[in-house]
């Protein structure tokens, strides 16, 4: 069975239908639990890790020989851990832990962009991610004091970085393999996702966006995880 026809490109059988089947709970039970805004910090703060959770229990169900032997598969484990990290961290109301927590994406993305690999290098997809970056950055400058600009520079080298090498195989290339299509897919939208809360935390309110910001965000990291393993269950 293959998800081209809900609009991914890579192939899913029946066993991994139904090990995503948590994951996608695990998003509506968040989506549930942040319109309740009586709901204790750790009640919110576990639902918003529980899909990454189940991701990763996606990845283990895989089994460990799989696991063991493929270094890609096991960055994209730490890249998850990293991430859960920092959601956690950015629920807290301390400008000082919602540094650490961007700090903890930060590092999830360079296990992202190990993941990834560098091959092939590809410069005119580094271009094109490059042009979106800086777009976003002026933007997002326009409302922000020297020290954010900083920061911003600092984060969106890196999310930009990963961005590049999940499009590298994809973009401006005649063969475009359908796991990796899915992970550059699942790049964009983790720009996506971090530009619109950037954007509300520096700018102005953006209308739901905690839907928007929440949506792209999940749907990212499932995209990344199922790019980087359906393309190393083709590795022997």
């Amino acid at each position: 069975m293959s998800l081209c026809k809900v609009g991914l490109p890579v192939a899913l059988d029946n066993n991994d239908f139904g090990r995503l089947l948590p994951f996608f709970v695990a998003v509506c039970i968040h989506t549930i639990v942040s319109s309740i805004s009586s709901a204790p910090l750790w009640v919110k703060g576990l639902s918003k890790i529980l899909p990454l959770i189940c991701l990763c229990v996606f990845i283990l169900n895989h089994g460990k020989d799989f696991i063991s032997q493929r270094r890609r598969v096991q960055r994209l484990l730490l890249a998850l851990l990293f991430s859960a990290a920092g959601d956690v961290l950015l629920l807290m109301n301390n400008t000082k832990i919602f540094i650490v927590g961007a700090a903890m994406f930060a590092l999830a993305h360079c296990f992202y962009t190990w993941a990834f690999g560098f091959e092939p290098l590809n410069m005119k997809a580094g271009g094109v991610i490059g042009v979106a970056v800086m777009l976003g950055l002026t933007f997002l400058s326009t409302c922000s004091t020297i020290y954010q600009v900083l920061l911003l520079c600092c984060y969106c080298s890196l999310i930009g970085l990963m961005s590049w090498r999940a499009n590298a195989p994809v973009l401006f290339c005649s063969h475009r393999p359908p796991p990796r299509v899915t992970g550059a897919m699942g790049a964009w939208l983790f720009m996506v996702s971090d530009f619109v809360l950037a954007t509300n935390l520096l700018c102005f309110t953006v209308p739901f966006q905690n839907l928007i910001v929440m949506g792209t965000y999940y749907m990212a990291q499932l995209f990344i995880t199922l790019g980087i393993v359906k393309e190393n269950e083709k590795i022997d």
